[in-house]
């Protein structure tokens, strides 16, 4: 009985801890998105990250710690799955069968070339699929997306807000540089729609760019990144799968564990919103629910890594997502060129 009552009296005192770290974080994802809208050229998951980490050097985190850990476990794993509502299959079927085979072709290039390329590099095997997965799928949700089912410890909250901050800032610089060299490899509309959403990372940087062509190209680009967002799920179960298999080999006796919740409820909020479930504002409203807990997220990573933990791994990580990137390009390139879009 005695045992029972601390119990429950200890349980309240542990949630409460998490208070101002979930707080904080909130906060900072909320400025964050109001500073991306003023600059658009800005992501607010870089914002955030970068207030995070400043928030880290210049206070004593400790009492966000909690708050931020939970914000890095359970909030990520709502946006992730709230990020099925993003997912359309009337924009990919209306893209055309060469278009979709681009897009997924460039995830698998991504995750077995580019996975390589990143060894080739010096980075671990966990780290380099990180990185694949981010450039190869849609940026940093898909780096945030992967670190959950990676071995989970300190140097790999390090890697994944280092992940995140480079995919992120080359991301925001083949916004810049691509519809240039669509315009120099004399791209129409769709060819260059098919480009920006095989080789931009984030979502918001392959709008950004078709936009600056014309309605026509940003819709044909997003529909296209919309292809290599489906592969997200798969990709992070697939990840999952191998990871608990090779744990239960290492570690007698202990059996992979089912499916994450998480990919789950992608599934299901993907199903529903093209079921024509969901009403327009109500997906609106969950696609900027999947946008705030990512960017929460991004933020508890920051309260948790220090700027110069963040540098810490000298030039490798940022040439090695460079090439990735780099590899990427050339493929959708040569795709578009051969397949004559």
């Amino acid at each position: 009985m005695a045992a029972s009552r601390i119990n429950s009296q200890v349980a309240p005192i542990g949630r409460a801890r998490t208070v101002p770290g979930i707080a904080a974080c909130a906060v900072l994802a909320g400025l964050s998105m109001l500073l991306a809208l003023a600059m658009p050229a800005v992501p607010a998951v870089l914002i955030a990250l970068i207030a995070g980490t400043m928030v880290a050097h210049r206070f004593d985190v400790g009492w966000f710690l909690p708050g931020a850990d939970f914000t890095v476990r359970t909030v990520l794993r709502i946006g992730i799955a709230l990020i099925g509502v993003r997912f359309s299959v009337e924009q990919i079927a209306e893209l055309g069968i060469a278009a979709v085979a681009v897009a997924a072709g460039g995830v698998c290039l991504m995750l077995s070339a580019g996975t390589l390329v990143a060894m080739a590099f010096g980075l671990p095997r966990s780290r380099s699929l990180l990185s694949a997965g981010a450039v190869g799928i849609c940026g940093a949700s898909a780096a945030l997306a992967i670190s959950t089912v990676l071995p989970n410890g300190e140097a790999q909250e390090r890697q994944t807000a280092t992940t995140v901050a480079l995919v992120t800032a080359l991301s925001t610089a083949a916004m810049l540089l691509y519809p240039l060299v669509g315009h120099l490899l004399g791209f129409g509309t769709l060819a260059a729609g098919v480009f920006f959403g095989t080789a931009i990372h984030d979502v918001t940087q392959v709008a950004g760019a078709g936009a600056m062509i014309s309605a026509e190209t940003a819709t044909a680009a997003i529909a296209t990144k919309l292809v290599r967002v489906a592969c997200l799920a798969p990709v992070v179960a697939a990840i999952a799968t191998i990871g608990a298999r090779y744990a239960a080999s290492s570690y007698r006796g202990v059996a992979p564990p089912a499916l994450p919740l998480f990919l789950v409820g992608f599934a299901l909020v993907a199903a529903a919103a093209n079921l024509g479930l969901l009403s327009s504002p109500l997906r609106d409203t969950l696609s900027q629910g999947a946008t705030f807990c990512l960017v929460a997220a991004t933020a508890a990573l920051g309260i948790k890594t220090s700027p110069r933990q963040i540098l810490a791994d000298g030039w490798r990580p940022p040439a090695a997502m460079l090439a990735q990137t780099l590899l990427l390009a050339a493929y959708a390139i040569s795709c578009i060129l051969f397949l004559d879009f």
